[in-house]
């Protein structure tokens, strides 16, 4: 798959998240930065191999936000590998820091995607 594919898909699997997406106005993510932090979810997946504590940085200077994406944990789930992801995520403007956690598994396909 080539990675210009992968971004795609990665991208659709974003919007599933909600707490991603925000408007720059209101000091979330701005489009940029879910671009950033696909990208550096696409390296995590990608991985190989891939362990507990293995991360990617992002940041973004023209927002001045800037995240972590970490493997917290190895598992299989219907026969198919996955990991679970800890988002961290810092922003310029005047919000706490946040967290989240996201599970992943590769398809029979060989595409990851988020487990519902």
């Amino acid at each position: 798959m080539t990675a210009a594919a992968l971004l795609i898909g990665m991208s659709a699997s974003f919007a599933q998240i909600n707490p991603f997406r925000s408007s720059r106005e209101s000091g979330g993510l701005s489009k940029a930065d879910v671009d950033m932090l696909s990208a550096a979810t696409g390296r995590v997946n990608n991985m190989d191999p891939i362990h507990v504590g293995d991360a990617e940085d992002w940041s973004n200077p023209d927002s001045g936000n800037s995240g972590k994406v970490t493997v917290t944990r190895l598992f299989r789930s219907g026969g198919l590998a996955c990991h679970g992801l800890r988002y961290d995520f810092s922003f310029k403007a005047q919000r706490p820091p946040r967290t989240y956690a996201v599970d992943w598994c590769k398809t029979k396909a060989g595409e990851w995607k988020i487990k519902s």
